[in-house]
């Protein structure tokens, strides 16, 4: 049986086509899906970068706050215990700068850094403290600091330190990689001629023989 299409049939079809084909209900919603994602990527992205610089500015200031901490100190103990429990305390309270962020990542390495009496470009180390295996020189250890910061027989604290930041979204924004180190260092001049490790210890004399 052979089908017959009239002309007038054939018109309502092709209308019907014109119609579907300029019909545009429906496009801002596919548009908006394709959009979506870019649009939650872009937001991702600036959350992380704020919450980068703000972490980072607190670990900042932690750096900083240890190193002047320790410059006020006359003496830190009587003995090398005493010492220890002394700078440990001091560095359990700078990781209340830390929050509300993570502070099981942060490392603080504090020393003292101090000047030949004959030459103030020979600065050596004179005692170190290592806070949750921050690594530090070894005592006597030749350490340069920036030209001119102490004269012949000065000294002066530093503390170096590195924190693990974790990004929140590095599984979901193209190009982030994961857990990042960072690192910081802080110079302080002593309120006093130097700070003594044990009470006139090294301040008398600094014994690299």
């Amino acid at each position: 049986m052979r089908a017959v299409t009239s002309p007038q049939a054939s018109l309502q079809a092709r209308d019907a086509l014109s119609r579907l084909w300029h019909d545009s209900q429906g496009a801002a919603a596919v548009e908006f899906a394709y959009l979506v994602p870019i649009l939650l990527l872009m937001l991702l992205g600036t959350i992380e970068m704020g919450r980068a610089i703000n972490v980072h500015r607190q670990f900042a200031m932690a750096t900083a706050t240890a190193s002047d901490l320790v410059a006020r100190e006359e003496w830190l103990g009587t003995s090398d215990p005493d010492a220890q429990a002394n700078l440990a305390g001091m560095m359990e309270s700078i990781k209340h700068l830390m929050q509300p962020y993570d502070a099981s990542t942060l490392k603080l390495g504090v020393f003292s850094v101090r000047a030949s009496p004959d030459d103030a470009n020979d600065t050596r180390v004179e005692w170190k403290y290592s806070y949750n295996g921050q690594s530090v020189p070894d005592k006597c250890q030749t350490y340069a600091l920036p030209s001119g910061l102490i004269g012949k027989g000065g000294s002066a604290i530093v503390v170096e330190s590195t924190y693990g930041f974790k990004p929140l979204f590095a599984d979901f924004v193209p190009g982030m990689s994961g857990d990042m180190t960072w690192t910081e260092k802080s110079i302080h001049s002593p309120r006093n001629s130097c700070v003594d490790y044990v009470k006139g210890d090294n301040c008398s004399s600094l014994n690299c023989g």
